[in-house]
């Protein structure tokens, strides 16, 4: 289990506490400025906790060496890091180096379906095609790890992607999750990409964790309301169980 206990980084978190399991997709909302990048910057062991600590499986994280969080854990960050020159196939086989596991790879690219873009260049793709060149090598990372227990971080992994190719991704993430026992922390601006994907909800505020549970106990109207500061209108399918949220224009005075 991947665990943050009373943890405190500077002014942008303040007594955070958070759990991430494996097979659990927990998507992590909040309005700009929440400290949502730097609570999965604490989980990835990048950053230390000021007090309180990061563990995994009862160790702290920054006593873990770089190659052991690798076997555990792999991050795809908000911005791309990866020369454009590279071909798909060169970033995905990155995630893989010191596994020497082509299976894994493999295993990776048929999970993303991204085998038609293993020979363009990264700079040639949309940021869609990138998006998922880029989980495949996360996915590679992990798939090649002998590990029990394995961690998906995702920083924004939606960002710049259009209505129909962000559900996907998250259809997607949600089922590596289930299928391959991959726990999966994922950093989102859309709430309606959280109430349709997560089984489980963080939702930040001000560097404050205002509720954490299931997606149904935690996304609701008049919370969501008083953290983002704005009026919403709940829609519900009744046919599908469905439900979604409509920002208002403000009253007027």
């Amino acid at each position: 289990m991947l665990t943050i206990e009373h943890a405190w980084l500077d002014t942008r978190l303040q007594d955070i506490c958070l759990e991430l399991h494996p097979g659990e997709v927990l998507v992590l909302i909040g309005p700009n400025g929440a400290g949502k990048s730097s609570l999965l910057s604490l989980l990835s062991g990048l950053l230390s906790p000021d007090r309180g600590r990061s563990m995994l499986n009862g160790k702290p994280l920054h006593q873990l060496s770089a190659a052991r969080l690798a076997r555990h854990r792999a991050v795809l960050e908000q911005r791309m890091i990866a020369a454009p020159e590279f071909t798909g196939s060169e970033v995905i086989a990155m995630g893989s180096y010191g596994h020497g596991q082509a299976d894994a790879t493999a295993t990776a690219v048929a999970l993303t379906g991204v085998g038609e873009l293993l020979g363009r260049h990264l700079g040639t793709l949309s940021g869609g095609e990138a998006q998922r060149v880029l989980l495949a090598r996360a996915l590679a990372q992990l798939l090649g790890s002998t590990e029990d227990e394995r961690y998906l971080l995702l920083d924004e992994p939606t960002a710049a992607l259009d209505i129909g190719t962000a559900d996907g991704l998250m259809a997607q993430v949600g089922r590596i999750a289930r299928e391959h026992r991959i726990g999966v922390l994922a950093v989102v601006h859309d709430i309606n990409l959280a109430l349709r994907h997560a089984n489980r909800v963080a939702l930040l505020d001000r560097g404050r964790l205002v509720a954490c549970g299931p997606t149904a106990e935690v996304m609701q109207v008049q919370r969501l309301e008083t953290v983002y500061g704005v009026r919403l209108a709940e829609l519900i399918h009744d046919e599908q169980d469905l439900r979604a949220f409509i920002p208002l224009p403000p009253q007027e005075n």
